[in-house]
Parts: structure tokens; sequence; C-alpha cells
């Protein structure tokens, strides 16, 4: 009979560590990861929940979704410099998690990265952040404003470092981005029941799905700014309003998840 695992030190010449390896080994106490590890696949260890520490190698190139998902005892973590993603769910429900370090090559953080994790007392973010889903953290509005380029105003988290508007999570049903805003961020408005939204004169780019699920008939007007758009970006039941001739209004006809649009005077 095997002796349950208490430290574990993974043998050099592994690539990646799969899902089935150590996913909810339960009396895993640290784990030392070597540099030829590459990948880290999703799950792999989800439920370890008295795993304290683990030593990540700056050669990682991919963490998987929920990797560290309920490792409710661990302490710390400081995320390799290749890593530019933290994928959904990878700290959810670490509990014990008190200081989280991104470094400035992260720009995209998704969905419940870092959900009920409430014993965070540290958390440095990058400057570059173009992506923050709202359910990233346990209360994204607390904690974000900590670092001092992220703003919450009007119920919209935003970057002032590059101007990028992270999510929407107030109750008005009728907004306009904030003045200085170039960019509207992966899922800004993803999931909102929302009546209207001006993207105000400025903004450049709009991110993928920034405008699904957004309710019926929402309206979005967009200004002559803009010159990109994800092809995601807008749900079928939104309503783009726009100049004609602009890049929207031909970003519209050439798109087929896009089914409406109409005119608007500016």
């Amino acid at each position: 009979m095997d002796l349950p695992l208490i430290d574990v030190e993974i043998p050099e010449g592994t690539t990646e560590i799969t899902g089935t390896t150590f996913h909810n080994h339960r009396m895993v106490s640290s784990i030392k990861i070597p540099e030829s590890v590459l990948v880290i696949g999703e799950n792999a260890f989800a439920d370890c929940v008295n795993l304290k520490s683990v030593e990540l190698t700056q050669n990682l190139m991919a963490i998987g979704k929920r990797a560290f998902y309920n490792c409710a005892s661990l302490e710390s973590v400081d995320i390799p410099s290749n890593i530019t993603t933290i994928e959904e769910g990878t700290f959810e429900d670490c509990t014990g998690l008190q200081s989280i370090v991104l470094h400035e090559n992260i720009t995209s953080i998704n969905e419940k990265a870092f959900a009920n994790c409430t014993g965070i007392k540290n958390l440095v973010l990058p400057d570059n952040l173009i992506s923050c889903a709202k359910s990233a953290f346990p209360n994204s509005e607390k904690y974000l404003p900590i670092n001092k380029n992220y703003k919450y105003e009007d119920g919209m988290m935003f970057n002032t470092f590059n101007s990028m508007l992270l999510f929407y999570s107030g109750s008005k049903k009728n907004v306009a981005t904030p003045e200085g805003i170039k960019g509207i961020g992966r899922r800004a408005f993803f999931g909102t029941d929302m009546e209207s939204v001006r993207i105000r004169e400025g903004v450049i780019s709009i991110g993928e799905e920034s405008f699904v699920n957004c309710g019926s008939d929402t309206k979005v007007i967009i200004p002559e700014s803009v010159d990109f758009i994800e092809n995601s970006a807008f749900g079928t039941s939104v309503k783009i309003f726009c100049k004609k001739a602009s890049y929207s209004e031909n970003w519209c006809r050439n798109n087929p998840n896009c089914i409406q649009l109409e005119d608007e005077e500016f």
C-alpha cells in the first residue's frame, strides 16, 4: 500500500503536468516543479486542499483552467513571466491565498480566476492589463483600485495606464463610457442587462464578446473613432448605432453575427 504524498518533487525532464496527475491528492503539502515543465494542464492540482507551497518555474508557458482550484491551503503565488493570461478558475476557492503578484506581461485575467480568494491581503497588478473579468476576484471593485492605475467609477472599472475599460458591474441601464477611454476590454459588458451604452469619441477598439448577452434590444452607440471590432464583440440582439460610411457600419454589414444596424445623428 502506497504511503500518502506529502512533499513532491517532479522529475527533471517532465514537460507537462496533466489534469489526472495530482487532482484530488489531498495529502500533498508542497510541490517543486523542474525547469523542464512547460505546461500545467487543466485541473492539474485541483482539490489538493493541503497544498501550501508550489514553486513555479520561469520556463512555464501555460497554466490551464482550474489548475489550482480549491487549493485552500495555498498562501501565495508568484506567476512566471511567460504567462500572459490567467485562465478561468485557475485559483478559484484558494481561500488561504494572501499574496498575489502578477508581473507586467500579464494582459488578461479571465472569469473566476481568483474567485472566493477571500484571504487576499496583497495584490499587485500589472500596468498593461487590457482584460479583467468582473468575477475574477471576490470583490474586484475593492481589490483592483488598491493599485494606483485602476479606478472604479459609475460602475465601471478601468485602467488609467492604457485607458482600457475592463468591466461594468453597476446597476444603471443607460451609461456612457468615461472620458479618455481608448478601448473596451473583453466581455466588458457581457451578461449585463443594459438599455443603452454610449461609447464616447476617442475609443478605437472593442474587444471580444464585449456586448454579448446584454438583454433584448440593447442599444450601443459607436463613434467614428472606432477602427477595430472583434468578430464576436456583439450579440445578435444588440442594435448598433453609428455614422454612415464609418468603420463600424462596414463592420456590421460584413459581420454575420450582427443582424441589426441603424443610423444615428451624433
